[in-house]
């Protein structure tokens, strides 16, 4: 990885491309302020932004500025400061609309998850995390974030290990190079996990994440190989709120999601 140069001020999360000139900084620095804003915290005002950025105020109100103008934020008439406006959904919508398998899946997600209990995904990778393209759910009773553009860690989810199983070898070698340098913290927490749930996938077939997360929270997660435009994804099964039960997981949730991965492929 390159040195920061302050010079070009590439945003913190991209620091390997400080000093590419083919690099479009501003372009970039924008994108990566859109995703400053979470459903934990969906309103920012400049200041936090630019600390969270690591770039000067002007900086950020210019950025806020334009993409206010542009409709990808909106500013709150009370507080002064922004959310993520409608142009943002408008941006998502022509891109998970290329995603045929999810037409295809809904119903048969949707049998999987009356007849297990639980809820029901596609994910594919978004960085170092994986996010729900299609997500069916049970029940309306979950507390944890579960819905179409939801994003959770690849190291420490089921889902996330599925989609290791998705890659190709020398694909899935890189990428966990690229885990254990860029998410750290992630990688000392889940690294004993992912490892032994590789290591076990040619026998069971399936990702298993117990209680790692999320304490009260159980998922099973298989391969689905290459979808619609090519990438790689994995479809998962997550419980919350039972007994945790890894060997329930595999001998009972796996085999159904196995064979709802063959009727997409």
């Amino acid at each position: 990885m390159k040195p920061y140069n302050p010079t070009f001020r590439a945003p913190a999360s991209l620091l390997e491309h400080a000093g590419d000139r083919q690099f479009a900084t501003t372009l970039a620095r924008g994108m990566e302020l859109l995703r400053c804003f979470t459903p934990e915290e969906p309103v920012l005002g400049n200041r936090e932004l630019a600390r969270r950025m690591q770039l000067p105020a002007a900086t950020i109100s210019r950025l806020t500025y334009t993409l206010v103008t542009m409709g990808y934020l909106a500013q709150d008439e009370h507080q002064g400061k922004y959310r993520l406006g409608s142009a943002v959904i408008s941006l998502a919508h022509p891109m998970l609309e290329l995603f045929n398998i999810r037409r295809r899946a809904r119903p048969l997600m949707l049998e999987v998850a009356h007849k297990t209990g639980g809820s029901v995904s596609i994910g594919i990778r978004d960085r170092f995390n994986i996010v729900y393209i299609e997500a069916i759910r049970s029940d309306n009773k979950r507390i944890y974030p579960l819905d179409v553009g939801t994003s959770h860690s690849m190291v420490g989810t089921a889902i996330g290990r599925a989609f290791l199983m998705s890659c190709t070898l020398a694909e899935r070698e890189a990428l966990l190079n690229q885990l254990r340098l860029k998410v750290p913290q992630d990688w000392e927490r889940h690294e004993a996990e992912l490892l032994r749930n590789v290591a076990e996938y040619p026998r069971h077939g399936c990702c298993v994440s117990v209680g790692e997360v999320y304490a009260d929270v159980q998922a099973v997660a298989v391969p689905l190989g290459r979808i619609d435009r090519g990438e790689p994804a994995a479809l998962n099964c997550s419980f919350q709120g039972r007994a945790l039960n890894r060997e329930w997981l595999i001998t009972q949730i796996g085999p159904q999601l196995q064979t709802l991965a063959r009727q997409l492929m």
